[in-house]
């Protein structure tokens, strides 16, 4: 028994001798070999393009769109309540006096009728000055002198052509001369005329066309002849309405019929009362000055109607006109300028804005006027900095203004 026990406590012994000695030799291992673990050849053993870039999925995008800045998130046309207009669609509504023309009138004198003038004295006439706010890109002149135009590019509406020599082009007034004085000018004084003759308050007053096609059309009504570009007939026929409601003049059956054809064109007509013809002064009548209708009154202090947005570099270029009151505002007599009768806007006669109802004015561009947008001139008006929009009432007050960014 006593030398079991004794062989039992020697195994004993000596397993606990090997055991740590078992121990020290891995602990010096351990030691021995972490140099080698941190040896510059170990970490490149796996070259880094061992994993292609392909290897790790993308990630999903979530799946609302990431939010833009804020700069760039608000249109400068955008509208937060649609407009509501009081007229049709188009926002114009007019009323045509129709009467025919008396046989004895005083005879037509162009020389009557003074252009083309220099009304601001900057040595370019009326028709220059036509050429350059018309032109899609900016003009050439003849000389250093800058008074006469050379160059641009012009949409030549007639005819739907592009031209890029000024000399090719005719500045046409919309309604001829002899067709207002038929229609109710002959009774104006010379300062009228003169002023009937160089009106640029109303864009489409006076046009650059081709030279050939303001041959054709003459004195004539839209009765005895038509543009060629029937995609042109909504707008001409719109634009003659328009100032012939300017200026009180009146339109012959025949040329009212003929309006009413071209009207048929436009996707959103307006609206247009023909009223029946009255008796006409005697042509032997003295001349008397034109009587000037007030727009509906404007309670000092209170503005109701304002400049919401201004987009300079656009192209096109948009002012937003926005009626924030609560009454509905007869815009008759309004206008937008930047600097005076060379860019002048004047709304027409009868357009409205209802209460939270706005409107766009378009520079720089061309296109038919349609609901909550009008087009003003085809040339760019906010084209230089430090340019200010000034929306003046029907009083001549400033009711609102805007600088451009």
């Amino acid at each position: 028994m006593f030398l079991r026990l004794f062989i039992l406590a020697l195994i004993l012994m000596i397993a606990i001798g090997c055991g740590s000695t078992s121990v020290e030799k891995l602990g010096s291992t351990q030691r021995e070999s972490q140099p080698v673990a941190e040896s510059p050849k170990t970490t490149t053993a796996v070259p880094p393009t061992a994993v292609p870039p392909t290897a790790i999925p993308s990630t999903p995008l979530p799946s609302s769109p990431t939010p833009a800045p804020m700069a760039a998130s608000i249109s400068p046309t955008a509208t937060s309540v649609p407009p509501k207009l009081t007229q049709p669609s188009s926002g114009l509504a007019f009323s045509l006096e129709i009467n025919e023309i008396a046989a004895n009138l005083p005879e037509y004198d162009r020389a009557d009728w003074k252009h083309w003038t220099d009304e601001d004295k900057d040595c370019q006439n009326t028709r220059h000055e036509v050429l350059i706010e018309e032109s899609l890109k900016a003009v050439t002149f003849k000389n250093d002198k800058q008074c006469q135009v050379a160059t641009g590019e012009w949409l030549a509406p007639f005819t739907g052509d592009t031209v890029t020599d000024g000399t090719k082009l005719d500045v046409d007034h919309m309604v001829p001369l002899k067709n207002a004085h038929d229609s109710g000018g002959w009774a104006w004084d010379k300062d009228k005329k003169a002023a009937y003759a160089n009106g640029m308050g109303y864009a489409d007053h006076l046009i650059a066309v081709t030279a050939s096609a303001n041959r054709q059309k003459g004195a004539k009504g839209p009765d005895e002849w038509k543009p060629a570009d029937q995609d042109y007939w909504c707008d001409y026929a719109v634009d003659w309405v328009q100032i012939k409601v300017d200026w009180g003049l009146s339109a012959t059956k025949a040329e009212w019929a003929a309006l009413q054809e071209m009207i048929t064109t436009c996707d959103n007509p307006p609206s247009i009362t023909a009223i029946p013809s009255k008796a006409e002064p005697s042509p032997t009548a003295k001349p008397v000055s034109p009587v000037t209708t007030p727009g509906p009154p404007v309670e000092p202090g209170v503005v109701d109607v304002l400049i919401t947005s201004l987009d300079c570099k656009g192209k096109p270029e948009i002012v937003v006109v926005e009626n924030v009151g609560t009454p509905a505002q007869d815009m008759t007599g309004w206008k937008v300028e930047d600097r005076g009768s060379k860019n002048t806007y004047t709304f027409p006669t009868g357009f409205s804005l209802e209460a939270g109802a706005s409107v766009e004015l378009v520079s720089g561009g061309s296109g038919v006027d349609a609901g909550q947008t009008i087009f003003w001139k085809k040339g760019t008006v906010w084209n230089n900095d430090g340019d200010t929009a000034s929306l003046i009432d029907s009083s001549g007050q400033l009711a609102s203004e805007m600088k451009c960014p």
